[in-house]
């Protein structure tokens, strides 16, 4: 358990302020101790950081601590508070207990008393986060959310929402960020759901040229449209007794939007090219990240299509929200990919950890998997002690910037993700062969592909050769 904490500080005393620091740095030199001169500022430090303990005068101007406590009680309720006050009364302290302070101390006071007061607050805390990381751990396993990780409330609300809509057959719309798991949660639904075991269809809505939607939707009869040479089954019909995914619903294009509307009203479709509909039973799972209210506003997605999409809405919050889930997700993607990237790998350091824990994670949870992805196919110890590719942007992803500097192979979006792809397939393949010991097939059982394809990846990337150079010959079964 890490024992490390953040405490803030709160007091108008400026001269006790900074001795209360003090004394705490060298009881707990580990711990991170930050200071605020009233309720206010205490208010605009919490909202840009995480602290556990927050200890905090009563009288002080512009916000007294009671307002605070209520404060921090609504908006951070994790965060346990402690009362200081040289006006310590009965009624003062019971007020702050009543709004749910964890101790109240009257000054002067000496820091063993604060020490013990502290320790009592970590402990609990400690057994607090293991007792919900393993219920967590329990529940969503046994509910078929495994693939989701989290302990924090905003986790958990999403959680509790899942169980709700997998039980009722109504449309679910999941909003959030891009790389939030929407695609996850909308999994998990469908698998608690009485549809599980049926079809879950997935259909990325900005992924498909837009004169390809339409066919992609509905599918299409032989001669419908230049270039159908044969029938084709769409998406809706595809998914029928069981649950269709519209993966960025927002990128639909207007004019289609009515049709899909028409389609979630009456279950029927037509296929392109013929008169004839057919009637279909699955349940539809929509997801976006585009702001929907506003494309309202600008007429660019209808208003009766969101109503009839969002029967049951659940935000899938960004990680930056819930940077207590970061320890947890990072050792659940160091084991998801161990065995295939790096079977040594112990960890990461404590100082990486804290470089994680800061990061904004623009990307969220999808880009923390490529860090540690990357992370674990660049180390060549036991343990991920930095990471040079954590940015604030694009332009400082190494990755990137070695796919920038590629010249010819240009900016569009295919070629940057082939670039990425053959990076990680260089890597992952030259890590696999290190670990066989240049035992080719064995390296290709474990990879999951066939001895042809994995030999003629090896060639591709100058494996061979290498192996070759290093090993005067690859051994092969």
């Amino acid at each position: 358990m890490d024992n490390k904490k953040n405490i803030l500080l709160v007091d108008d005393e400026e001269i006790f302020l900074e001795q209360l620091k003090e004394a705490l740095k060298a009881s707990y030199p580990e711990f991170t101790i930050d200071t605020a001169e009233n309720g206010v500022c205490a208010l605009e430090r919490l909202s840009e950081s995480r602290y556990d303990i927050v200890l905090t005068d009563i009288k002080m101007p512009r916000m007294n601590g009671i307002t605070l406590l209520k404060e921090i009680r609504s908006r951070y309720p994790s965060t346990y508070v402690v009362m200081i006050t040289a006006f310590g009364n009965v009624s003062s302290a019971v007020e702050a207990m009543k709004y749910g302070a964890y101790d109240f101390l009257e000054k002067p006071f000496n820091m063993g008393t604060l020490e013990l007061s502290l320790t009592k607050i970590i402990k609990q805390q400690e057994i607090l986060e293991e007792n919900i990381k393993l219920k967590g751990q329990v529940q969503r396993h046994a509910q078929g959310m495994d693939q989701l990780v989290g302990a924090h409330p905003k986790m958990q609300k999403v959680y509790e929402q899942i169980i709700t809509a997998a039980d009722i057959d109504l449309t679910v719309l999941i909003l959030g960020e891009t790389g939030t798991g929407k695609e996850l949660v909308a999994r998990s639904i469908h698998s608690r759901s009485k549809r599980k075991g049926r079809p879950f269809v997935v259909i990325n809505c900005a992924a498909v040229p837009e004169n390809l939607l339409e066919s992609e939707f509905f599918g299409h009869e032989k001669g419908a449209f230049s270039g159908a040479i044969s029938q084709r089954i769409g998406k809706f019909e595809k998914a029928n007794t069981g649950s269709l995914f519209l993966d960025e619903i927002g990128d639909i294009p207007l004019g289609l939007q009515s049709k899909i509307l028409r389609v979630l009203q009456d279950n029927r479709i037509t296929r392109l090219g013929s008169n004839h509909e057919i009637k279909l039973d699955f349940r539809v799972i929509c997801a976006t990240n585009s702001p929907i209210g506003e494309m309202i506003k600008e007429k660019l997605f209808r208003k009766d299509l969101y109503y009839r999409i969002s029967v049951f809405p659940i935000w899938a919050p960004p990680l930056r929200e819930r940077t207590q889930d970061i320890p947890l997700l990072v050792n659940h993607f160091i084991a998801k990919y161990q065995k295939s990237l790096n079977p040594n790998l112990k960890g990461v350091s404590s100082s990486v950890m804290d470089q994680l824990m800061n990061y904004s994670w623009p990307g969220n949870v999808r880009e923390l998997e490529n860090v540690v992805q990357r992370a674990m196919v660049s180390i060549n110890t036991d343990m991920i002690d930095k990471i040079p590719f954590l940015g604030t942007g694009l332009e400082d992803n190494l990755f990137l910037q070695d796919i920038s500097m590629g010249g010819n192979k240009g900016t569009a979006y295919k070629d940057l993700k082939q670039c990425f792809v053959e990076r990680f397939e260089e890597k992952y393949f030259s890590s696999l062969l290190d670990k066989h010991d240049g035992v080719i097939a064995a390296a290709a059982r474990e990879a999951g592909l066939n001895y042809k394809t994995f030999y003629m990846k090896l060639g591709k990337y100058g494996l061979l050769k290498k192996k070759n150079d290093s090993h005067s010959q690859v051994q092969e079964l």
